[in-house]
C-alpha cells in the first residue's frame, strides 16, 4: 500500500530489484511527510552538504579560523618619521587592535528596504525563475580597542553569500518530500549545489595529499634548487583546525645537511632544519644526535655509520650560526621573518619568532594558544621526518607514491568554501591599516586617542574599506576562478566550479561523486597520474571515467565509499597506546623500534611486533564498539620490509578521509577501512576466497567496487573493458524524454 500523506509505511524506504513501478507512482501521488523514501541518495549528496554545515557549525571552521586569525594592530602618526623625546628616547605611540569576533550567516530573506511582502522568506525556487542567485546575509561582530582599553564593538554588514540547497542556512534543510513539493521543489530535491544568477552550480570534490602524513618523495627538479640540492624530500601537508593547509618540505643536500621549505603568500623560504630544532625546544646536540640516530648504547647503532656521519655535518655546520638557545634562535627566525608574517612593530623579535613557529612549523600540532608541549610534538616530528629522509636516502624505505589512493584524501566544497572566507575575513582586517595611514595622511596624523579619530574611524575609515566579502564568493561561484594573494596552498587556480546539468538525472548525480585530480595535472606530458592503481579498489570506480582528455584525471567514488566531514572523537586513544606498551625513545634500527602515530603527531616507539598487536587490538575495539575507539578511524599498520613503505603504526581520525564498509570476520559485524590501511589487509572478495589464519574481511559486494552509474550496466563482467567505460559515459550523456502513450483510433 502506498505511504499516506501523513503516516508513511515503513517500507517506503526499503527498494528491491524489481523496477517498483506501482510503489514509485504511489510516492509520486501520496510523497511521504516525515522523512525520504529515497535514503541511499541521500547519503551520495552527504559530503557537500555536511562539508557546508561544517563552516558555521557551534564549533566549526569559521569558530577556528577567527581564532587562528587572531587581532591586528595598528599604530599612530607617520610611518615614515621616527619621533623622539627631547631625552632621545622613542616616543610611544597608541596602538589599534582590530578583530573579527564572530560572524553569522542569515537563511534567504527579503531586504529590510522591502516593506511590503509579508512573507520574507527568499526560497530556491524563486531564484532560479528570476534568475538570481540564492544567498543570505553576512554580517560580523567586529571589535576595536585603543591600547589597553574596553574592547568596543560594532556588527559590520559582509554582504550577501551564496548558501547550498539542503545546508543548515537553507529553507528546505530537513524538509520532508510533502513540505518541498509545498515550496515548489521536486519530491527529492536532493541539494548540495549553489544557484548562482539562476544557474545551478557545483564545487567539485580535488584530490588532495594526505593530511599530515610525511611522505617521501623522490623529484628530479629538486637538484635546480641549488648547487648542493639532490632529489630526495620529505613532503607533510599539515591541516589546521579550520581546514586551511601549511605545507612543509624538507630537503636532502649533498653534503648531509637538511633544509626546511615553506611557501607563504605565493613566497619560497628556506631555513637550516637544524634552526627549527633549536627554535622549538631548550635542546643540545646530543639529544638532537640521539633522537635522528638512537641513544646512546642502543642495538644497531653499529650498523648506522651512514646517518651517524650526516648528522654529525649537520652540527657541525650549524655552528657556523654561532645561535645558542631557544630564546636567541627565535629573535633571530623573528627578526627575519617579522616583515614577511606581518607582525605588530611593538612585539619583539622573540615573540615574533614565536609566531612563525606557531603559524608555519606543522600547524596541525599547534596552531593557536600553543603550549610547550605543542612545541615538543613538533620537535619529535620533525625528528621523525629527518630520520625517514635519511632512510630514504640510505635506500632503507620507498618512496610514497602520491599518485595512490593511500595517499591522498578528498577537498571537501565546504572547506574550500571556508578557506575563501577566512581569508577574505583576515585580507578585510589587513586592509584596515591602508586605509588608516590614507586617512592619517589628509588629516596630519591625529592621535589614535583624539575625538577626531573617534568621531572619523566607522565612517571614514570603515566605510571606504570593501567590506563586500561576500563577492569574492559569488565570483568564485560563477566563474570558477580562485582569486586569492596566499593560493590556499593549492596546485590550481580555475576549473573550481561546474555547472549541475540535469540531461538525465545519472549525469546530475555524478556530479555530485566526481573527484578530479586538479587541472594542474591536466597539463602534464606524463600519463603516470592516470593510471588506475589497485590501492583504488572500492573508493575510486574503475570503469566511470571519461575518455579523452580527463581520462584517469576525472573519476567517481565508488558507491559504497564515504567521506569523513568531521573528525572522530579519538581522546582515549593516546591512554590505550600507552598501556598496551610504547616507549618515548627509538632505537637505531627500524627492526627493533617502529613509530606509532595519531594524526601526525608521535605517540611513541614500539617493536614490530608489538605494533602488529596495536594495530590487531585496536581494529577488534572498534569494531566491538569498546574502549571510545571509533568506528571509522583509520588504523594503518604498515609492516617492516626490505626497502618498501617505512613502518610505523598511523592512525587517521581527521575529516575529508574515504572509508568504504567491509565486513569483519572475527566478530561477523561491519568495519569501515580506509585507503590508507586497505593495502596491508587481507580482505577477501567473496565467500568462498576467505583463507583461514589469513583473511581478516570479507567484501559485503563484489559490486561495490562500481560507482552508481557503473552499476547500471547489466552482465558488465560479459563486456571489454572500454565498452564499460563508454557505457557509462553514454548513460548519463543520454537525453531523458518523457513519453505518452496516445489511444489512437481507427476512425
Amino acid at each position: 500500500m502506498a505511504p499516506s500523506a501523513t503516516s508513511p509505511s515503513e517500507d517506503s524506504t526499503k527498494w528491491s530489484t524489481e523496477f517498483d513501478t506501482l510503489k514509485r507512482h504511489n510516492l509520486f501521488r501520496n510523497p511521504p511527510a516525515d522523512k525520504t523514501a529515497y535514503p541511499t541518495l541521500a547519503a551520495a549528496i552527504a559530503p557537500h552538504i555536511d562539508s557546508f554545515n561544517a563552516i558555521f557549525a557551534d564549533d566549526g571552521l569559521l569558530h577556528h579560523a577567527i581564532r587562528d586569525i587572531g587581532t591586528k594592530t595598528f599604530f599612530d602618526g607617520n610611518p615614515n618619521v621616527d619621533p623622539v623625546n627631547e631625552d632621545g628616547s622613542r616616543v610611544t605611540r597608541n596602538r589599534l587592535q582590530v578583530r573579527v569576533r564572530q560572524v553569522f550567516l542569515e537563511k534567504s530573506l527579503l531586504p529590510p528596504s522591502n516593506k511590503i511582502a509579508t512573507k520574507r522568506e527568499v526560497y530556491p525556487v524563486e531564484c532560479r525563475e528570476r534568475h538570481v542567485t540564492y544567498r543570505g546575509r553576512f554580517r560580523g561582530r567586529f571589535e576595536w580597542r585603543i591600547n589597553e582599553g574596553e574592547w568596543k564593538e560594532n556588527v559590520r554588514d559582509f554582504g550577501a553569500l551564496p548558501i547550498m540547497l539542503r545546508s543548515n542556512r537553507c529553507h528546505l534543510e530537513n524538509a520532508s518530500p510533502k513540505e518541498l513539493v509545498d515550496r515548489r521543489e521536486e519530491t527529492e530535491e536532493l541539494g548540495g549545489y549553489f544557484i548562482v544568477n539562476g544557474i545551478e552550480k557545483l564545487v567539485r570534490m580535488l584530490v588532495v595529499n594526505r593530511r599530515n602524513y610525511p611522505m617521501a618523495i623522490i623529484r628530479p627538479s629538486f637538484v635546480n634548487r641549488g648547487a648542493t640540492y639532490t632529489k630526495y624530500g620529505i613532503q607533510i601537508r599539515s591541516v589546521r583546525p579550520d581546514q586551511t593547509s601549511q605545507t612543509n618540505v624538507l630537503h636532502y643536500l649533498n653534503d648531509g645537511n637538511v633544509t626546511f621549505r615553506f611557501s607563504w603568500r605565493k613566497n619560497e623560504y628556506l631555513v637550516p632544519v637544524m634552526m627549527i630544532f633549536k627554535a622549538l625546544v631548550e635542546t643540545n646536540d646530543r639529544e638532537i644526535f640521539e633522537g635522528l640516530l638512537g641513544p646512546a648504547g642502543s642495538k644497531g647503532l653499529e650498523g648506522k655509520q651512514f646517518v651517524a656521519d650526516r648528522v654529525e655535518l649537520l652540527l657541525r655546520t650549524y655552528k657556523a650560526y654561532n645561535i645558542h638557545g631557544r630564546t636567541k634562535t627565535r629573535a633571530y627566525l623573528g627578526s627575519k621573518f617579522r616583515i614577511v608574517l606581518s607582525v605588530p612593530d611593538d612585539i619583539s623579535d622573540e615573540d615574533a619568532g614565536t609566531e612563525f613557529l606557531r603559524k608555519i612549523v606543522l600547524p596541525h600540532l599547534g596552531a593557536y594558544d600553543t603550549t610547550t608541549a605543542d612545541d615538543n610534538d613538533k620537535f619529535k616530528m620533525l625528528l621523525f621526518m629527518t630520520r625517514k629522509l635519511y632512510a630514504l636516502v640510505e635506500g632503507e624505505c620507498a618512496i610514497d607514491n602520491p599518485d595512490a589512493v593511500q595517499n591522498q584524501e578528498i577537498l571537501l566544497p565546504g572547506f574550500l568554501y571556508g578557506m575563501i572566507v577566512k581569508e577574505r575575513i583576515e585580507e578585510w582586517l589587513n586592509s584596515i591599516g591602508a586605509v588608516l595611514r590614507d586617512w592619517g595622511r589628509s588629516n596630519a596624523f591625529p592621535s589614535f586617542t583624539s575625538a577626531e579619530f573617534e568621531k572619523d574611524f566607522q565612517p571614514k575609515v570603515l566605510r571606504k574599506t570593501n567590506e563586500n566579502l561576500a563577492q569574492a564568493l559569488d565570483y568564485f561561484l560563477s566563474t570558477g576562478n580562485l582569486v586569492s594573494p596566499s593560493g590556499l596552498d593549492l596546485q590550481q587556480t580555475s576549473g573550481f566550479t561546474v555547472v549541475a546539468e540535469k540531461i538525465n538525472f545519472y549525469r546530475f548525480i555524478s556530479h555530485f561523486r566526481m573527484v578530479h585530480r586538479g587541472s594542474f595535472f591536466a597539463q602534464l606530458k606524463t600519463t603516470t597520474v592516470r593510471k588506475l592503481l589497485p590501492e583504488s579498489w572500492g573508493f575510486l570506480c574503475p570503469v566511470h571515467t571519461p575518455d579523452g582528455g580527463p581520462c584517469g584525471l576525472l573519476n567517481h567514488l565508488a558507491h559504497k565509499c564515504k567521506i569523513a566531514t568531521k573528525a572522530a572523537d579519538v581522546s582515549a586513544i593516546p591512554k590505550l597506546i600507552a598501556q598496551l606498551g610504547v616507549s618515548d625513545v627509538a632505537d637505531a634500527s627500524l627492526g627493533d623500534s617502529v613509530v606509532v602515530q595519531l594524526d601526525g603527531r608521535i605517540l611513541g616507539f614500539c617493536s614490530p611486533k608489538q605494533a602488529h598487536t596495536i594495530g590487531d587490538t585496536l581494529r577488534y575495539w572498534k569494531v566491538e564498539g569498546t574502549h571510545g575507539v571509533p568506528l571509522d578511524l583509520e588504523v594503518g599498520h604498515v609492516p617492516n620490509s626490505h626497502g618498501g613503505q617505512y613502518p610505523g603504526v598511523y592512525m587517521f581520525s581527521t575529516p575529508a578521509r574515504m572509508f568504504r564498509p567491509v565486513k569483519y570476520l572475527p566478530l561477523d559485524k561491519m568495519d569501515y577501512v580506509g585507503p590508507f590501511e586497505q593495502p596491508f589487509m587481507s580482505i577477501a572478495c567473496t565467500e568462498p576466497e576467505i583463507v583461514s589464519g589469513d583473511s581478516t574481511h570479507v567484501e559485503y559486494d563484489p559490486t561495490n567496487i562500481l560507482s552508481i552509474v557503473a552499476n547500471q550496466t547489466p552482465f558488465s563482467d560479459f563486456n571489454q573493458s572500454p565498452r564499460n567505460m563508454y557505457q557509462a559515459r553514454v548513460l548519463y550523456s543520454a537525453i531523458g524524454t518523457s513519453l505518452t502513450i496516445f489511444s489512437v483510433s481507427d476512425g
